[in-house]
């Protein structure tokens, strides 16, 4: 494996763990909706770009696979990008559980944890919930990708406001990483708290967010200055 590329995951995986771990932190000390909620996640977010872009700044699966649909990451460096945020978001949740579990104990476990209390026919409004926001933050990414700094705080606050908006419907997801590595957390806490009943909402709605941001790219155009990594 090239240098390059071996620099590349490390970035995505230490900005995955680095994005996961900041917020998790940050939502433990403020609501877990709300204002304080969405700052905490835009700025682990912008952070975590600005500090891991090396990789592209991505950090997150489905953003990845949103830049492979425009042909601007090839598809064979897909699956370790996505692995490496797999990794990071795990580690990150794992961190986060350790530094709060003097004081919370095991509900120190999935701090970035999404779940959501609908069921039945309930469960396609977090469906559509989860796509329409992905979709805003892959809009977003197409638009400023390869603009530097720019990029960074777009896309934390693109994210951000999906966080706002969608966080009492399903804890605002947008990113399989987080959520992935949350609940695997909760999971090795002893269970208390997991729902692996609703994950499939989590991959569901984000990847028909990432396909419809794909489709209605034509609409609103975006930067083209970026170039694909292998």
């Amino acid at each position: 494996m090239k240098n390059s590329a071996v620099s590349s995951l490390g970035s995505e995986a230490l900005g995955t763990l680095f994005f996961v771990f900041l917020g998790a932190c940050a939502v433990a000390t403020v609501s877990a909706v709300g204002l304080g909620a969405g700052l905490a996640w835009a700025l682990a977010l912008i952070v975590a770009v600005w500090v891991f872009s090396a990789g592209g700044g991505h950090l997150n699966p489905w953003v990845t696979l949103a830049l492979a649909l425009r042909g601007k990451v090839s598809w064979a460096a897909v699956p370790g990008h996505i692995i490496a945020q797999l990794v990071g978001g795990l580690v990150g949740a794992l961190l986060a559980w350790w530094l709060f579990s003097s004081s919370l104990g095991d509900q120190g476990a999935g701090l970035a944890a999404t779940h959501t209390a609908a069921e039945g026919s309930q469960l396609f409004g977090a469906l559509a919930a989860e796509a329409l926001a992905t979709l805003v933050v892959v809009a977003v990414v197409y638009r400023l990708i390869g603009s530097g700094p720019l990029y960074g705080l777009g896309y934390g606050l693109a994210y951000g406001a999906g966080v706002l908006a969608i966080a009492g419907l399903t804890g605002a997801s947008m990113n399989f990483a987080r959520t992935l590595g949350a609940e695997l957390s909760l999971t090795f806490a002893g269970g208390e708290g997991a729902d692996w009943g609703n994950i499939w909402v989590y991959l569901v709605g984000p990847a028909v967010g990432v396909v419809l941001a794909w489709l209605l790219h034509p609409l609103y155009g975006g930067s083209e200055t970026s170039t694909s990594e292998s």
